[in-house]
Protein backbone atom coordinates (compact mmCIF):
# COMPACT_ATOMS: atom_id res chain seq x y z
CA UNK A 1 0.00 0.00 0.00
CA UNK A 2 1.28 3.15 -0.91
CA UNK A 3 1.69 5.53 2.03
CA UNK A 4 0.91 9.84 1.05
CA UNK A 5 4.01 11.77 2.36
CA UNK A 6 3.26 13.95 5.48
CA UNK A 7 2.56 17.53 4.64
CA UNK A 8 4.53 20.78 4.95
CA UNK A 9 4.36 21.62 8.71
CA UNK A 10 3.43 24.53 7.34
CA UNK A 11 0.36 23.39 5.56
CA UNK A 12 -0.32 21.43 8.89
CA UNK A 13 0.13 25.04 10.85
CA UNK A 14 -2.97 27.01 8.42
CA UNK A 15 -4.99 24.02 9.09
CA UNK A 16 -4.89 24.18 13.45
CA UNK A 17 -7.18 27.07 14.68
CA UNK A 18 -5.06 30.11 16.74
CA UNK A 19 -1.72 31.31 16.12
CA UNK A 20 1.10 28.79 15.06
CA UNK A 21 4.67 28.45 14.31
CA UNK A 22 7.88 27.60 15.06
CA UNK A 23 11.49 28.81 15.59
CA UNK A 24 15.18 27.69 15.32
CA UNK A 25 17.41 27.66 17.87
CA UNK A 26 18.51 31.06 17.19
CA UNK A 27 14.69 32.15 17.79
CA UNK A 28 14.18 32.88 14.08
CA UNK A 29 10.97 32.33 12.51
CA UNK A 30 11.14 28.69 10.78
CA UNK A 31 7.16 29.20 9.74
CA UNK A 32 4.04 30.75 10.85
CA UNK A 33 0.31 30.33 10.39
CA UNK A 34 -1.77 33.09 8.45
CA UNK A 35 -3.37 34.08 11.76
CA UNK A 36 -0.29 34.54 13.33
CA UNK A 37 1.09 37.04 10.55
CA UNK A 38 -1.68 38.91 10.98
CA UNK A 39 -1.92 39.50 14.30
CA UNK A 40 1.63 40.84 14.39
CA UNK A 41 1.14 43.01 11.42
CA UNK A 42 3.19 40.95 8.44
CA UNK A 43 2.02 41.10 5.25
CA UNK A 44 2.47 37.27 4.76
CA UNK A 45 3.77 34.28 6.99
CA UNK A 46 6.60 34.22 4.31
CA UNK A 47 7.47 38.05 5.64
CA UNK A 48 8.71 36.36 8.83
CA UNK A 49 10.73 33.98 7.92
CA UNK A 50 14.27 34.42 8.45
CA UNK A 51 12.81 37.04 11.03
CA UNK A 52 13.26 37.11 14.83
CA UNK A 53 10.92 39.08 17.53
CA UNK A 54 13.40 41.72 17.59
CA UNK A 55 12.01 42.88 13.83
CA UNK A 56 8.20 42.95 14.84
CA UNK A 57 6.71 46.89 15.07
CA UNK A 58 6.75 49.03 18.50
CA UNK A 59 5.36 47.81 21.05
CA UNK A 60 5.78 44.21 20.36
CA UNK A 61 9.56 44.29 19.35
CA UNK A 62 10.10 46.26 23.39
CA UNK A 63 9.27 42.59 24.29
CA UNK A 64 11.93 40.47 22.08
CA UNK A 65 14.72 40.17 24.81
CA UNK A 66 11.64 38.37 26.88
CA UNK A 67 10.29 36.03 24.25
CA UNK A 68 13.62 35.01 23.58
CA UNK A 69 14.63 34.43 26.81
CA UNK A 70 11.44 32.52 27.16
CA UNK A 71 12.47 30.22 24.30
CA UNK A 72 15.69 29.02 25.70
CA UNK A 73 14.31 28.56 28.96
CA UNK A 74 11.59 26.27 26.70
CA UNK A 75 14.89 24.57 24.99
CA UNK A 76 16.95 24.04 28.50
CA UNK A 77 14.55 22.64 30.37
CA UNK A 78 12.64 20.40 27.16
CA UNK A 79 9.46 21.49 29.01
CA UNK A 80 6.48 23.34 28.20
CA UNK A 81 5.98 26.94 29.32
CA UNK A 82 2.49 28.68 28.95
CA UNK A 83 2.84 32.88 28.99
CA UNK A 84 -0.30 35.25 29.43
CA UNK A 85 0.33 37.98 26.68
CA UNK A 86 -0.82 41.16 26.73
CA UNK A 87 -0.20 44.00 23.91
CA UNK A 88 -1.30 46.24 21.80
CA UNK A 89 -0.84 45.17 18.12
CA UNK A 90 -0.42 47.28 14.79
CA UNK A 91 -4.04 47.41 14.22
CA UNK A 92 -4.04 49.76 17.07
CA UNK A 93 -6.31 47.34 19.64
CA UNK A 94 -5.05 45.58 22.51
CA UNK A 95 -5.34 41.70 22.76
CA UNK A 96 -4.51 38.88 25.31
CA UNK A 97 -3.58 35.44 24.66
CA UNK A 98 -2.36 32.42 26.10
CA UNK A 99 0.48 31.60 24.31
CA UNK A 100 2.15 27.69 24.53
CA UNK A 101 5.46 26.85 24.00
CA UNK A 102 6.93 23.57 23.76
CA UNK A 103 10.30 22.03 22.61
CA UNK A 104 10.59 21.09 18.73
CA UNK A 105 12.49 18.05 18.03
CA UNK A 106 14.47 16.59 15.21
CA UNK A 107 14.21 13.29 14.35
CA UNK A 108 17.11 12.05 16.14
CA UNK A 109 16.22 13.58 19.26
CA UNK A 110 17.86 16.45 19.24
CA UNK A 111 15.84 19.86 20.25
CA UNK A 112 15.86 22.07 16.77
CA UNK A 113 13.92 24.95 18.38
CA UNK A 114 10.47 25.81 19.90
CA UNK A 115 6.73 25.28 18.68
CA UNK A 116 4.20 27.83 20.02
CA UNK A 117 0.28 28.22 19.59
CA UNK A 118 -1.71 31.27 20.96
CA UNK A 119 -5.18 31.67 22.41
CA UNK A 120 -6.96 34.81 22.52
CA UNK A 121 -8.22 35.11 25.97
CA UNK A 122 -12.07 34.34 26.27
CA UNK A 123 -14.30 32.78 29.26
CA UNK A 124 -13.04 29.07 28.36
CA UNK A 125 -9.58 30.46 28.31
CA UNK A 126 -10.15 32.34 31.64
CA UNK A 127 -11.89 29.19 33.15
CA UNK A 128 -8.55 26.80 31.87
CA UNK A 129 -6.16 29.44 33.53
CA UNK A 130 -7.91 28.87 36.84
CA UNK A 131 -7.19 24.84 36.67
CA UNK A 132 -3.75 25.89 36.01
CA UNK A 133 -3.30 27.73 39.39
CA UNK A 134 -5.36 25.15 41.12
CA UNK A 135 -2.69 22.55 39.59
CA UNK A 136 0.19 24.67 39.92
CA UNK A 137 -0.15 24.87 43.70
CA UNK A 138 -1.38 21.50 44.65
CA UNK A 139 -5.15 21.82 44.78
CA UNK A 140 -8.30 20.16 43.63
CA UNK A 141 -10.25 22.15 40.84
CA UNK A 142 -13.16 23.75 42.94
CA UNK A 143 -16.79 22.40 41.74
CA UNK A 144 -18.72 25.09 39.77
CA UNK A 145 -21.29 27.09 41.69
CA UNK A 146 -24.50 25.69 42.65
CA UNK A 147 -27.19 28.80 43.32
CA UNK A 148 -26.59 28.58 47.04
CA UNK A 149 -22.69 28.84 46.92
CA UNK A 150 -23.85 31.74 44.27
CA UNK A 151 -25.41 33.46 47.11
CA UNK A 152 -22.09 33.41 49.29
CA UNK A 153 -20.75 37.20 50.37
CA UNK A 154 -17.77 37.51 48.16
CA UNK A 155 -15.95 40.74 49.70
CA UNK A 156 -15.71 43.57 46.86
CA UNK A 157 -12.31 44.07 45.67
CA UNK A 158 -10.96 47.30 44.26
CA UNK A 159 -9.26 46.59 40.58
CA UNK A 160 -5.44 46.78 41.96
CA UNK A 161 -6.49 44.59 45.03
CA UNK A 162 -7.90 42.14 42.15
CA UNK A 163 -4.58 42.64 40.17
CA UNK A 164 -2.61 41.93 43.66
CA UNK A 165 -4.10 38.58 44.24
CA UNK A 166 -3.83 37.22 40.84
CA UNK A 167 -0.36 37.90 40.30
CA UNK A 168 0.05 36.67 43.64
CA UNK A 169 -2.11 33.30 42.96
CA UNK A 170 1.01 32.53 40.08
CA UNK A 171 3.14 32.54 42.39
CA UNK A 172 4.91 35.89 41.93
CA UNK A 173 6.67 37.72 44.76
CA UNK A 174 5.94 41.48 45.48
CA UNK A 175 8.98 42.66 44.11
CA UNK A 176 7.91 41.40 41.05
CA UNK A 177 4.37 42.69 41.45
CA UNK A 178 5.59 45.95 42.27
CA UNK A 179 7.17 45.84 39.11
CA UNK A 180 4.80 44.45 36.32
CA UNK A 181 1.78 47.16 38.46
CA UNK A 182 4.54 50.14 38.54
CA UNK A 183 4.03 50.87 41.94
CA UNK A 184 6.37 50.47 44.74
CA UNK A 185 6.81 47.64 46.98
CA UNK A 186 5.14 49.00 49.83
CA UNK A 187 2.11 49.86 47.96
CA UNK A 188 1.82 46.24 47.23
CA UNK A 189 2.19 45.36 51.00
CA UNK A 190 -0.62 47.66 51.52
CA UNK A 191 -2.74 45.59 49.22
CA UNK A 192 -1.76 42.58 51.12
CA UNK A 193 -3.05 43.87 53.98
CA UNK A 194 -6.07 45.11 52.79
CA UNK A 195 -6.69 41.43 50.48
CA UNK A 196 -6.14 39.41 54.63
CA UNK A 197 -8.43 41.96 56.41
CA UNK A 198 -11.12 41.45 53.64
CA UNK A 199 -10.91 37.63 52.87
CA UNK A 200 -9.79 36.32 56.73
CA UNK A 201 -6.54 35.19 55.94
CA UNK A 202 -3.75 35.21 58.74
CA UNK A 203 -1.17 35.63 55.89
CA UNK A 204 -0.04 35.48 52.34
CA UNK A 205 -0.11 31.54 52.13
CA UNK A 206 -3.65 31.80 53.48
CA UNK A 207 -4.71 34.08 50.78
CA UNK A 208 -4.68 31.62 48.06
CA UNK A 209 -6.78 29.01 50.30
CA UNK A 210 -9.60 31.42 51.21
CA UNK A 211 -9.64 33.18 47.41
CA UNK A 212 -10.28 29.21 46.08
CA UNK A 213 -12.83 28.76 48.35
CA UNK A 214 -14.82 32.13 47.45
CA UNK A 215 -13.56 31.61 43.54
CA UNK A 216 -12.05 34.96 43.52
CA UNK A 217 -8.76 35.68 41.97
CA UNK A 218 -8.15 32.96 38.94
CA UNK A 219 -10.01 35.56 36.28
CA UNK A 220 -7.85 37.54 34.94
CA UNK A 221 -8.43 41.42 35.86
CA UNK A 222 -10.28 43.27 33.45
CA UNK A 223 -7.73 46.12 34.34
CA UNK A 224 -4.29 43.64 33.16
CA UNK A 225 -6.24 43.24 29.99
CA UNK A 226 -5.12 46.62 29.22
CA UNK A 227 -1.74 46.58 30.72
CA UNK A 228 1.11 45.36 28.37
CA UNK A 229 3.18 41.93 29.88
CA UNK A 230 4.71 38.73 28.98
CA UNK A 231 3.38 36.60 32.04
CA UNK A 232 4.59 32.98 32.22
CA UNK A 233 1.92 31.23 34.69
CA UNK A 234 2.83 28.18 33.85
CA UNK A 235 6.12 25.57 33.01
Amino acid sequence: MKISPLPPLNAIFEQMPGCWGCKNTDSTFVHVNKEFSELVGAISPDALVGKTDFDMSQPLSAYAKIFQQQDIQVMKSGRCMRVLNVHPYPDGQWRAHIFTKVPWYCDNGQIKGILFHGQAVNNSAMLEVGQWICKAIGHEPPCPPTKESEHCHQPPLTPRESEVLFLHLYGKKPQSIAKILGVSVKTVENHFANLRIKLGASSKTELVDKALELGIGSCIPDTLLRQQMALVISE
